[in-house]
């Protein structure tokens, strides 16, 4: 059966071999999102990110009912470097999918997961904020809401202490944290405490008290 050997095929690592097993039953079923789904991943994989975008794109334009499609798309949106196109796909997944919490989730990181804090983030660090603030009131269960703040206060502490904030941001808080150093540095201990006090282990839970007494501001009291 050629579907079984493009998934054998692709399973194995040939990737090659199973984009022909899929482009096969591509050619013979044109209107079913499986072997674009499938040829898709084989681009991915072969690094031929504008024909990965296209399958991907396609599918997810006529059948929203894939989501992987648009998490695919948005991944080789982010490999090609056009992460405002991610954040847009991933934020294009309706409220009605149960997939949405990890769309927004991975919406959240794609804004700011390996930015220099030299470029300006400012637009990012708020539309970011906001976002966690509308999962938590979705219902984020709280250790990925203090997961996904400590990488927001994180990018912020990075950009703040770089120097490189520019014009005046016009927000004094983020995520109910001072925009400045201290604030934030106090934001970042509050947040890895409480992931402290959620942790199974007691590995874990050392590790992260550790790191939340590395970010506590100096005091003179």
């Amino acid at each position: 059966m050629v579907w079984a050997r493009g998934i054998a095929s692709l399973a194995a690592g040939d990737d090659e071999i199973a984009a022909l097993s899929f482009d096969a039953i591509y050619d013979a079923f044109p209107g079913e999102p499986a072997p674009k789904l499938a040829l898709g991943l084989c681009a991915e994989v072969l690094g031929q990110l504008d024909n990965a975008a296209e399958y991907y794109r396609l599918v997810w334009i006529t059948d929203p009912g894939f989501v992987s499609a648009a998490f695919g798309l948005a991944r080789v949106q982010l490999a090609a470097g056009d992460r405002d196109g991610a954040v847009r796909t991933l934020e294009s997944v309706p409220e009605a999918s149960i997939h949405y919490t990890a769309a927004r989730v991975a919406a959240v990181r794609a804004r700011l997961r390996d930015r220099s804090p030299l470029e300006p983030l400012l637009a990012d660090l708020r539309a970011a904020s906001d976002q966690v603030e509308a999962l938590r009131r979705f219902g984020l269960d709280p250790e990925r809401h203090e997961r996904l703040t400590t990488e927001v206060l994180g990018s912020a502490l990075d950009w703040v202490v770089s120097g490189s904030r520019g014009s005046d941001p016009g927000r004094t808080s983020l995520l109910g944290s001072q925009l400045d150093e201290r604030g934030l540095r106090f934001g970042l201990e509050r947040s890895y405490r409480v992931l402290a006090r959620l942790a199974q282990r007691g590995e874990e839970r050392i590790e992260l008290v550790e790191r939340a007494n590395r970010f506590r501001p100096r005091t003179w009291v």
